[in-house]
């Protein structure tokens, strides 16, 4: 449904955390579609006597996913349908998700039901004040029921040319930004150790690298009025001595990720930009974490599909949590309306004006502009309460301490700060993929780079930001 009325809207900002679901991080705030506590699994869904696992209130920050919930699409299928292979017609009933965590190695049996916990809305201030004072969708699905580089690839570009895992490849597909450029539209993407997005071929391209800029410069850009008009965020995917993963991807701790939220929803709305933006807060995929609200079936994007695994791209992933905060919208709002990734693309083509959808997805995608209003409302919080968390709390009242200096560097690995923690599979795509991508290196120094041990975060995250230096030329 377009807007009716010339809007003022000009700086869209995207947001993408990572790997959680809308009953876990939002299903007991009370308001859409929810979650609640006569909601179960079985531990085998095949079985009508197996013991019964309930929905609850009690996850916390960090501990209950020690093991990362699979995501890739055949064990989502176990999730929604209780086994591998999708039935025909594919009716999802989420009956499966005690389960597959239960067969993923390393969970303990104590622990499968763990997947069934929801946050107490008073351990995420953060979201759940944004989802109270402007717009809760209760209807975004992930773009495809897998794992994170596909959900990625649409957001920017409505397709992942037919792959639904995270290996690296030449992908060269048109996205969002090559329609944002050929209009003559400034845009960025602003990261923190490694733009995942890069990993899109089509994105390196020399006169593109100047796009992507450090996560700090989008506070520089934002208080000087300069934010481009599409921006889009990724958050730190590893451990780095102090400089903690803030993407909320299990095991990392949830209240970092709060905190960036934050960051960025009070940096907005304290700048001269807030009465012309318009920011979306989600999450790429669900994470294999549970969510009772089956997904619906969607457009093929290209003609495109997955062999294997088998998968045609014609139904949505999981539910994840996404709030739209924007002047231009009502406070308190539920929508229910079905959204998925590319209506982050669909939304932009309308507000800027842009000639042509990137593919059958975006192109049928519905817009959030439902939602839009003729002029700015007064009111909105400049502050928001934030979770607590002593490391958190020094980068983010002390400016300082979060700078990445060679003292502070060489401080934290004088006090053994180095994280030892084992790759996520996420993070081990990211070191593959930084292994693809090493570029003008002598030869003897790019042997040495593509020996390194890199088995622990600390040692992926310097691996993969020494690629990005290199890669886009910055320091």
């Amino acid at each position: 449904m377009p807007v009716s009325f010339q809007t003022n809207v000009k700086h869209v900002i995207v947001l993408m955390l990572e790997n959680r679901s809308f009953d876990h991080m939002c299903g007991w705030f009370g308001r859409g579609d929810g979650v609640n506590s006569t909601i179960f699994n079985r531990r085998d869904p095949a079985n009508p006597a197996s013991p019964q696992v309930f929905a609850s209130r009690d996850a916390e920050w960090l501990g209950d996913l020690t093991v990362d919930p699979s995501h890739a699409v055949l064990d989502v299928n176990v999730q929604l349908f209780g086994r591998t292979i999708e039935p025909s017609p594919p009716v999802a009933t989420n009956v499966g998700f005690v389960l597959d965590y239960a067969n993923q190695p390393g969970t303990a049996p104590a622990d499968a039901g763990n997947v069934m916990k929801a946050f107490d809305p008073l351990k995420l201030p953060v979201l759940s004040t944004l989802a109270r004072e402007f717009v809760l969708c209760d209807r975004w699905f992930a773009a495809v029921p897998g794992q994170t580089w596909p959900n990625r690839f649409f957001v920017h570009a409505a397709t992942s040319g037919g792959f639904i895992d995270n290996n690296f490849r030449d992908y060269t597909f048109r996205t969002i930004y090559d329609n944002l450029e050929d209009e003559g539209y400034p845009w960025a993407i602003y990261f923190h150790d490694f733009p995942q997005s890069l990993t899109l071929s089509s994105l390196r391209k020399p006169e593109y690298l100047g796009h992507f800029k450090n996560s700090h410069q989008f506070f520089v850009d934002l208080r000087a009025g300069n934010l481009p008009a599409y921006s889009f965020i990724e958050p730190r995917y590893f451990d780095f001595l102090r400089w903690k993963a803030n993407d909320q991807h299990p095991p990392h701790d949830v209240r970092l990720g709060e905190h960036l939220i934050a960051d960025v929803y009070e940096s907005l709305r304290r700048s001269s930009l807030w009465d012309s933006s318009l920011l979306f807060v989600l999450h790429d995929e669900h994470g294999g974490i549970f969510d009772h609200v089956p997904p619906p079936a969607t457009v093929n994007p290209d003609g495109l599909v997955s062999v294997t695994p088998p998968f045609d791209f014609t139904r949505l992933g999981v539910r994840v949590p996404a709030v739209i905060v924007s002047p231009y919208v009502d406070r308190g709002v539920v929508d229910s309306t079905v959204y998925d990734h590319t209506s982050i693309l669909a939304t932009a083509r309308e507000l800027f004006n842009l000639p042509n959808a990137l593919t059958k997805r975006d192109q049928q995608a519905n817009t959030i502009s439902r939602n839009l209003k003729a002029h700015p409302r007064t009111g909105a919080p400049m502050t928001v309460a934030r979770p607590p968390e002593a490391t958190a709390d020094l980068f983010h009242t002390t400016p300082a301490a979060a700078r990445m200096t060679a003292s502070h560097v060489i401080q934290d690995l004088a006090h053994g700060q180095a994280s030892a923690a084992p790759l996520s599979e996420f993070q081990a795509s990211l070191v593959a993929a930084a292994n693809a991508l090493q570029v003008e290196q002598p030869p003897r120094a790019g042997v040495l780079t593509l020996a390194r041990l890199v088995d622990n975060q600390h040692e992926g995250a310097v691996h993969v930001r020494e690629t990005a230096v290199r890669v886009l030329r910055k320091q």
